[in-house]
């Protein structure tokens, strides 16, 4: 097997931190990749999931039993990718010499290729669920004056997660040029 060079670039282990007055404070904290495109991604990936698992836990247990395998199967695709999205932000906001190194490994790739596909696949589940099973009872209660909450909430959470699907699609296209060399 041929060696392998892993390449880092330059300035790579500068942190800036905060400027107060003539001193820099928490310099560990590496700001410059919250400003980046990769960044950015990371943080719409972090807030869409959080999103989609609140509103998932808050609207969609009571109607659990009713979506049955699409809720759980959508619950965890959140949960897996949530926590493992969590993990990479702090990890890179920490040391930016670990962004790049996991950057041009075949991990972010594959990660956010399986992201991709597990949310638009939850996703078309929980829609396909949402509305079969809560749209009669959503017309139902709403004709009789009462409330069904879980319709409106699970609609958008299944539309959410394409949202999701999308970012991380784009984040692995993008974790695809890196690796390639193209970035």
């Amino acid at each position: 097997m041929p060696p392998t060079v892993i390449r880092m670039p330059a300035g790579t282990e500068q942190n800036s931190g905060f400027r107060i007055g003539c001193c820099r404070v928490c310099t560990c904290v590496n700001l410059q990749f919250f400003l980046s495109k990769n960044g950015i991604l990371k943080c719409f990936e972090l807030v869409l999931g959080w999103f989609c698992q609140t509103m998932l836990i808050q609207f969609g247990l009571d109607t659990a039993k009713d979506i049955g395998e699409a809720f759980l199967g959508f619950l965890t695709t959140c949960s897996a990718f949530l926590l493992t999205t969590t993990i990479l932000l702090l990890c890179y906001a920490i040391s930016a010499r670990t962004f790049h190194l996991v950057r041009q490994s075949i991990f972010e790739v594959v990660f956010n290729g399986l992201a991709c596909v597990m949310y638009f696949s939850a996703a078309s589940y929980l829609g396909f669920a949402v509305n079969v099973f809560l749209y009669p009872k959503f017309l139902i209660f709403k004709n009789t004056g009462g409330i069904h909450s879980a319709y409106p909430a699970m609609t958008a959470v299944y539309y959410m997660g394409g949202i999701v699907g999308m970012v991380y699609g784009v984040d692995a296209f993008v974790a695809y040029r890196h690796l390639k060399g193209y970035a």
